[in-house]
């Protein structure tokens, strides 16, 4: 008897910790459509994950990968934002190098001279480093690696070789530890800092470090802290790299890339449901709810977009240029370019 007691208690222990983790990654959510703009879809690519516009040529650099066929190589595409259906989008523009190549998060850096694209590369646990020639095609410059670089997820660019990556979870986000570590929101996740040569870990404590972006000036990092709930807000040496929390901003959902546009303010892909994605990930049918939220300069988040999923599912990144909005996915085979209304820009 006592043992059938105490295995009943267990059952009931387990249970409880089990809806709770549900409950606080909001699964039990009714997740509605709101948007006040009109999204078309691009289809075609698969599992546009990150997205970076190169605001100068009205052009935007998607990595892409289709994740549900393991042997798969991942691409980077460049689309013409006014003509998206234009023939060179379709292309590779890496031409196949590195051979081993799984693309996640991406970043774009010019400095008036050179024109590159950082890409976080599952394959090597490394981020590469690409020549963005006139035309979009990439040609590969340097891979970077580092023992401390377990779990690369994205990344953002200082300069023409120095750049910060996130290290989501230390023990691998693919790994059942790594698992565990987003469930429990074990804070394990970093931030690394190269200048091109050496690496230190900028900051550390972060539950799933995720997209990653700076401000214009350089003086601040943003990182998505995704079992968090949050943006974190760095303050940054510019001389050493090191970075300071200055501020946690907390959203309703679990964001995953960020971009920033030509007016400052922050464009947060989010997921209102995180624990969705596992089902969706294993069946194409089962949807995943997206979200994309605004951050303006005082700080305040604004949901701009929602679905169910139906239309998009499990938004990655969200990237704007005046009145375009385009929302990438983690699995779907298209991405949206999405017209705002007026009360948006």
């Amino acid at each position: 008897m006592r043992l059938a007691a105490f295995i009943i208690v267990l059952t009931v222990l387990a249970g409880a910790a089990a809806y709770a983790t549900l409950n606080a990654f909001n699964h039990f959510d009714e997740i509605e459509r709101s948007f006040a703009g009109q999204c078309t879809p691009v289809a075609g690519i698969a599992g546009p994950e990150d997205i970076q516009i190169d605001a100068v040529r009205s052009r935007v650099f998607i990595s892409s990968r289709d994740r549900r066929t393991k042997e798969a190589r991942g691409a980077i595409h460049v689309f013409d934002i006014a003509n998206p259906l234009g023939d060179e989008g379709w292309r590779d523009m890496t031409m196949g190098a590195p051979t081993q190549f799984e693309p996640l998060g991406i970043d774009y850096f010019e400095d008036g001279e050179v024109r590159r694209l950082f890409v976080v590369n599952e394959a090597g646990k490394s981020v590469e480093l690409f020549d963005v020639k006139n035309d979009g095609m990439l040609v590969h410059l340097e891979t970077f690696a580092e023992r401390r670089l377990t779990s690369p997820n994205n990344v953002v660019a200082i300069g023409r070789r120095s750049f910060y990556v996130t290290n989501d979870v230390q023990p691998g986000r693919n790994t059942r530890i790594g698992r565990i570590h987003f469930l429990t929101r074990q804070a394990s996740g970093q931030v690394l800092f190269t200048n091109g040569t050496s690496w230190r870990v900028a900051a550390e404590g972060l539950r799933f470090a995720n997209g990653i972006e700076t401000s214009a000036d350089g003086a601040h990092i943003y990182v998505a802290e995704t079992a968090g709930s949050a943006v974190k807000v760095y303050d940054r040496d510019k001389q050493s790299g090191a970075l300071t929390l200055a501020e946690t901003i907390r959203l309703d959902a679990s964001p995953d890339n960020i971009s920033m546009d030509e007016a400052g303010a922050l464009w947060v892909a989010a997921l209102p449901q995180p624990l969705s994605l596992p089902s969706h990930a294993g069946n194409p049918k089962k949807r995943a709810p997206s979200e994309v939220i605004r951050i303006d300069a005082d700080g305040a988040p604004q949901t701009v977009y929602r679905d169910n999923g139906r239309e998009l599912s499990a938004s990655t990144a969200a990237a704007r240029l005046g009145r375009t909005l385009i929302i990438g996915a983690l699995y779907d085979e298209k991405f949206l370019i999405c017209d705002l209304p007026a009360g948006e820009i």
